[in-house]
């Protein structure tokens, strides 16, 4: 390759790079002015105008990367969660199920590692909702695990649905219910508490093998 040719392409990647990296920014910049205004007024007199100025952007900015005030929150819940999932996907499912503390332990350290923004977020979202509309991605990610399998070769499936709902339900609120400050239990003391509160229950991970099936 010429060296004028080699010299363009190391210009044009850190070109990219460089925008890659303005367009996170700028991202980040406009998700966190929206949540700022939502401590203070009603997202529904909240305007693309509010949100540039807080953010200190342009209106062009704000539309090459979104459509409109509610696309940006539905990114930063959607976004939130996914990345989320990513932390839990970087362990094996089977790990998880029967070991879950080293994943809660990582979804902790996610969410500290920016509570402000996290705090804004549970503080205007509707949690009920916001769990349900999520949770099926948990859903999926455990019923891909060999106790999934085993229940169902059993004849056991919807049980082993109900517990994945209970668990998964109980430990979003309770994550959610700490950020918020509504108990008494800090995200560094969840992963413990929540681990032992599985192996503490009648119905466990691995315990519902040897459990008689329920009679519904």
């Amino acid at each position: 390759m010429p060296y004028s040719t080699f010299w363009e392409v190391l210009v044009e990647e850190a070109r990219k790079k460089a925008e890659y990296r303005s367009s996170l920014r700028s991202k980040a910049l406009i998700k966190r002015a929206l949540l700022e205004l939502m401590q203070e007024k009603k997202f529904e007199k909240i305007t693309v105008s509010d949100i540039v100025r807080v953010a200190d952007i342009n209106r062009g900015t704000f539309y090459a990367h979104f459509k409109s005030p509610r696309d940006v929150f539905n990114k930063i819940q959607e976004n939130m969660f996914t990345d989320l999932l990513g932390t839990l996907e970087t362990f094996p499912v089977d790990f998880v199920i029967s070991n879950p503390r080293p994943v809660l332990e990582a979804a902790s350290n996610f969410l500290l590692a920016d509570i402000t923004y996290y705090k804004m977020l549970f503080n205007i979202s509707d949690t009920p909702e916001f769990i349900n509309r999520n949770k099926t991605k948990l859903f999926d990610y455990f019923m891909r695990s060999s106790a999934a399998g085993m229940m169902d070769n059993v004849g056991r499936k919807a049980e082993f649905i109900a517990i994945l709902d209970f668990w998964i339900s109980a430990t979003l609120t309770l994550y959610i219910d700490s950020i918020l400050g509504r108990i008494p239990l800090t995200l560094d003391q969840l992963p413990d508490f929540c681990s032992k509160m599985m192996s503490l229950s009648s119905i466990t991970w691995l315990d519902v093998f040897q459990e008689p099936s329920f009679k519904v």
